[in-house]
């Protein structure tokens, strides 16, 4: 009778996907997630110069824009390097696609608040045409984000994993079994 192996490795990658290795994935940015990212950063550096711009940069309206563009502009900035040097393969534990909904959602809301800060400042103070414009780019960013959350959404009610890019790579051992098992015993 032949013996089963005594371990064996079984390594599954679906499909057209990346090995795990870092490597600058170009291809990402040319994604709409990438392209969006980039927009955030665009965007997000728009809004900082707007509010720096303004007659009273170091006031609380100003600090709150400052800090949402400077923010997303941070937090986009590392979730595009993280994906083109292709490291989320080596950090596959992590669900992607939930934390960027979570922060896209989340940034969302924070630019509808700018914007709202944002055009309230430049109604009431005079000579405020850089927070008039700083409005009007938060809003835009919003509706940025707002849409990249509502693609990660939509991923996420189709039950795709972000995570099925990652290659999937499992070893297992069989052992062989030592135990004699007696019928008589009861479990």
């Amino acid at each position: 009778m032949e013996e089963f192996p005594a371990s064996h490795t079984t390594a599954t990658v679906p499909v057209g996907e990346p090995e795990k290795k870092l490597y600058v994935n170009s291809a990402y940015m040319k994604t709409k997630y990438g392209k969006l990212k980039i927009g955030h950063l665009v965007i997000c550096i728009i809004v900082f110069i707007c509010t720096m711009l303004s007659n009273n940069p170091r006031s609380d309206p100003a600090n709150w824009l400052s800090f949402v563009a400077m923010g997303g502009f941070w937090a986009s900035g590392l979730l595009l390097f993280l994906f083109v040097i292709n490291l989320v393969s080596f950090l596959a534990i992590i669900p992607w696609l939930k934390l960027e909904l979570v922060y896209t959602t989340l940034w969302t809301f924070f630019w509808f608040v700018s914007g709202c800060v944002a055009s309230s400042n430049a109604m009431n103070v005079y000579g405020a045409d850089a927070f008039a414009a700083a409005a009007f780019f938060a809003f835009v960013a919003m509706c940025i984000y707002g849409f990249n959350a509502f693609l990660f959404f939509k991923e996420w009610r189709e039950s795709v994993n972000n995570s099925s890019f990652i290659p999937q790579t499992t070893t297992s051992a069989a052992k062989p079994s030592t135990t004699v098992s007696n019928a008589n015993e009861k479990y």
